[in-house]
């Protein structure tokens, strides 16, 4: 294998230093967070009675859903072995203490809050791909909706829809719990249309026992609406039949299962899968005017359920797009991960292209609709950066990262600016602009935000004196310490993970070679500052004083791309080497920095899981 070294003295980057702080600080605070949550045999500390019909599984999971990630980027071993037995932990919690998982998988949720439980899930083969347990886990989830499970009819192959928008282990749910229907109808996730107009009393902005004692029947006598049994018995029906079977777009989130299972097996099954799945919901774009439309029947039919309107379901156009915008690039980054085919990222430029259609400019920025509904396209706003971001980082296209200087003018200064965002609320715009060199600033920055925030987290930690047998069920993920955002951005050159189900895709990923783990070397710091359709600019520091660091460098987080020419800037011959392959190695001796030019060709290789040393098979254990 080529082997680059690095000699040159560094003058220590600011931002190499604090790159290296923030995993050692994470790493300390870590073990704090699993002693005051968590018991002896791993599960959260909380209510031992069933917590409600509301849909929670997700929020148990999100306590450490980065936990494996951060390993994986040079994190502690603590870390790793802890990502783990957390995820097997909370598990059997769920199954055992509150039944709402089985076989290991939840029974019967949505998939916008299924993706957020399984973002962890997949990051586990990032950290561990060689443990057997989670790949065979991997292969009967995903058999879960390949119809392979009689059992479990998620799936309809004749008419490659998932049959209802609530599913799991459980099978397709067609009688929706009545929180749910309460929850989703109160908070417009979802309408009755054309066959019922929700009232719009009964709408309501939040989620509160106080909110919800103010709401009356439309029909007036002071009775509040789903206390009226009759009513109640109607509605309850009527949600059943025109919401619970037939597919949504949301359904899409599990083309990310499905994509994780391909990367850990390397199973044919998995990719065709996916690509009929995906391919079906483009069809439907195409016989739906471009738009893709948010019900299918069960028999699969644009709107079956509704009369023919092609709106107004679950987490679909009519409540806002954003959720169903979120499984659309999961699933089309997925697909393109998987086949190699930049086709599929059309699934989610032809829904950008449409909305930026219809949309408006007014003072010099860019407004796009933000739901549909009886009176058209409405709600028109400023377009969600992130899933422009990601497409743009795949795709690579000059027409791509067009789309993103749109979606810019008349806010330059906002996208320029380092902020701190919730992991909910993921915000790469800085990092862009940084890449254009627009933002110089943005790597130290960025790690200072997050060590900022890290504390703050640390800080709610080690104040909480609440009964945790009582708290809400986003008590831990507001607290957890681990933040990965400028370590996965800065390290392996890629936007954020996009939290409701998606893959990590670093251009590149680092490997101790030494310790043989995942992960950069102690005292080894990365920075990817510039990246090309063909390539990227690679800065490695060693900050130890007297110990030499031993590393490889992957091209791509699933050893997808190919290297090409590499060339050691700075040194006195600058000659370039042809590597020729996904990997190379690095030897960094004390205080040193190595600069590299490095060529690639994207999408050149199978994605896996497999560690450099073990060659194209993943030996499973």
């Amino acid at each position: 294998m080529t082997v680059f070294t690095g000699t040159r003295r560094t003058e220590p980057p600011t931002w190499a230093v604090l790159e290296r702080r923030l995993i050692d600080a994470i790493d300390q605070a870590a073990p704090v967070f699993i002693d005051k949550y968590t018991r002896p045999g791993g599960s959260l500390i909380w209510t031992e009675g069933y917590p409600g019909d509301g849909v929670w599984v997700d929020d148990l999971y999100e306590a450490f859903f980065n936990w494996p990630l951060h390993y994986a980027i040079g994190g502690s071993d603590y870390v790793g072995t802890k990502a783990v037995e957390q995820w097997n932990a909370v598990t059997r919690q769920i199954e055992f203490d509150y039944g709402r998982i089985a076989r290991e998988f939840v029974c019967d949720d949505d998939w916008f809050h299924s993706a957020e439980n399984y973002v962890y899930f997949y990051a586990l083969g990032l950290s561990d791909p060689t443990n057997a347990e989670m790949m065979r886990r991997a292969r009967r989830f995903s058999g879960m909706y390949m119809a392979e499970d009689p059992q479990v009819p998620n799936y309809d192959p004749e008419h490659k829809i998932i049959r209802s928008p609530f599913n799991g282990s459980a099978g397709p749910l067609f009688s929706a719990r009545w929180d749910d229907v309460q929850y989703n109808l109160e908070h417009g996730h979802v309408k009755l249309s054309p066959e019922f107009d929700v009232p719009r009393e009964w709408i309501e902005s939040k989620a509160t026992p106080e909110e919800r004692e103010t709401h009356v029947n439309a029909s007036g006598g002071g009775k509040r609406w789903f206390e009226d049994a009759e009513l109640r018995d109607r509605i309850h029906k009527m949600f059943d039949r025109i919401v619970m079977h037939g597919d949504v777009p949301v359904n899409l989130g599990v083309v990310g299962l499905v994509a994780h299972t391909y990367t850990l097996t390397g199973d044919d099954k998995y990719k065709g899968w996916i690509v009929d799945y995906v391919e079906a919901w483009m069809d439907r774009i195409r016989q739906n005017d471009g738009i893709i439309p948010d019900n299918i029947g069960l028999n699969g039919g644009i709107g079956e359920n509704r009369g023919g309107q092609w709106w107004g379901s679950f987490y679909g156009w009519a409540s806002g797009c954003s959720k169903m915008l979120n499984a659309l690039i999961v699933a089309s980054t997925s697909a393109h991960l998987i086949t190699g085919d930049k086709g599929y990222l059309d699934l989610m430029r032809s829904q950008l292209d449409m909305l930026i259609e219809n949309g408006v400019e007014e003072d010099g920025r860019l407004l796009v609709p933000g739901s549909h509904n009886e009176e058209g396209w409405v709600g028109r706003g400023a377009m969600s950066p992130q899933q422009p971001i990601h497409l743009w980082f795949a795709s690579q296209e000059q027409r791509d990262w067009d789309r993103l200087e749109a979606i810019r003018k008349g806010a330059e200064a906002d996208w320029r600016t380092v902020l701190n965002k919730d992991v909910r609320n993921a915000d790469d715009r800085a990092w862009t602009r940084y890449l254009a060199g627009d933002c110089p600033e943005f790597p130290e920055a960025i790690l200072k935000a997050n060590y900022q925030e890290m504390l703050r987290r640390s800080n709610l930690m080690l104040e909480d004196q609440e009964d945790l047998t009582g708290v809400d069920e986003h008590h831990w993920l507001q607290r957890n310490p681990v933040v990965t955002e400028a370590l996965q951005v800065l390290t392996t050159g890629c936007p954020q993970t996009i939290y409701w189900g998606g893959l990590a895709r670093g251009r590149v990923r680092h490997f101790d070679r030494e310790r043989q783990r995942p992960g950069l070397p102690q005292d080894v710091s990365a920075l990817v500052s510039a990246i090309r359709p063909d390539g990227i600019d690679l800065t490695l520091v060693n900050l130890s004083s007297h110990r030499q660091r031993l590393m490889t460098v992957q091209a791509g987080s699933f050893g997808e791309h190919r290297f090409g020419r590499v060339t050691a800037v700075g040194d006195e011959s600058e000659e370039a080497v042809d590597v020729n392959g996904p990997l190379f190695d690095v030897d960094l001796q004390p205080g040193s920095q190595l600069d590299l030019r490095v060529d690639m060709t994207l999408h050149a290789n199978r994605p896996s899981c497999a560690l450099p040393w073990d060659g194209s098979a993943i030996p499973f254990r």
